[in-house]
């Protein structure tokens, strides 16, 4: 597997606090399944703003010590950038803060709200020839209650990341929820741990590999788990499925609601 989202490297963010930090991730990784990780730390304007030699920096450095510790996990560098327009001022073009320094960037949306400037950021993204993959929509709470925002995104291209410990129920029950819905609509693109430590929220991918196998079948996991993501690494397109009708999950009350709004 291929795991697209992760906080393992040491000292840069709220993830991985020292290198044996990283190397303990690292072999959880490894163990699941997963041969390679993308090294996305935080870009978030005022707060975590490390400069992208920086983030090379410490993937080579991981790397090494990857190496000599005969640990056989692949870590490429990236960034989980932080919706907001001021950040727009680093970013030209592909390259940095995208995922292998190719055309792909992993974005966040605020954590409580969709800013009225969303959509603006994405097609800017855009113009400058970077492709925006939505971290984690599951989570957020305006998603929950309106899924339909994520149709109208990826009929615009953006491309969406779900978190794999959602998808089991480790993120609670309403993102579950939403992660089983977006899966079952083909609105999931990606797969990605958001591992930030060796003891919580760890870089385990396998029991939500198994998840979407019983609910979409081997074909369309692997890929999402791997092909999609092996296209990212290497800034070749996406073929994006044919997005479904939202795919209301029984017996959550929530769901309910919205399946009589939609009619």
């Amino acid at each position: 597997m291929i795991d697209l989202h992760s906080h393992i490297l040491p000292g840069i963010d709220d993830g991985a606090k020292t290198m044996e930090d990283s190397l303990a991730m690292a072999r959880i990784a490894l163990d699941n399944g997963t041969v390679v990780i993308a090294a996305t730390p935080h870009v978030i304007e005022g707060r975590w703003l490390p400069d992208w030699s920086t983030i090379q920096n410490l993937c080579r450095e991981l790397s090494l010590e990857l190496r000599r510790e005969n640990i056989a996990l692949t870590v490429i560098p990236g960034a989980e950038v932080a919706l907001n327009m001021d950040i727009l001022d680093l970013i030209k073009g592909p390259g940095p803060y995208c995922i292998n320094g190719g055309k792909y960037m992993l974005v966040e949306l605020p954590a409580t709200h969709i800013p009225q400037y969303t959509e603006e950021f994405f097609f800017t993204l855009q113009a400058r020839g970077i492709s925006p993959i939505l971290a984690h929509p599951e989570r957020h709470p305006q998603i929950a209650h309106n899924p339909e925002l994520i149709v109208e995104w990826v009929n615009k291209g953006i491309l969406m990341q779900v978190n794999g410990p959602s998808l089991v129920g480790k993120m609670g029950d309403r993102a579950m929820k939403t992660a089983e819905t977006l899966l079952n609509s083909n609105l999931v693109h990606f797969f990605g741990s958001d591992t930030h430590g060796p003891k919580t929220r760890t870089p385990r991918l396998t029991e939500a590999q198994a998840k979407s196998v019983s609910l979409v079948g081997e074909k369309i996991t692997r890929q999402i788990f791997t092909d999609n993501s092996s296209a990212v690494i290497s800034s070749d397109d996406i073929i994006i499925t044919d997005v479904q009708k939202i795919a209301v999950v029984k017996k959550h009350g929530i769901w309910k609601r919205i399946a009589s709004m939609l009619g």
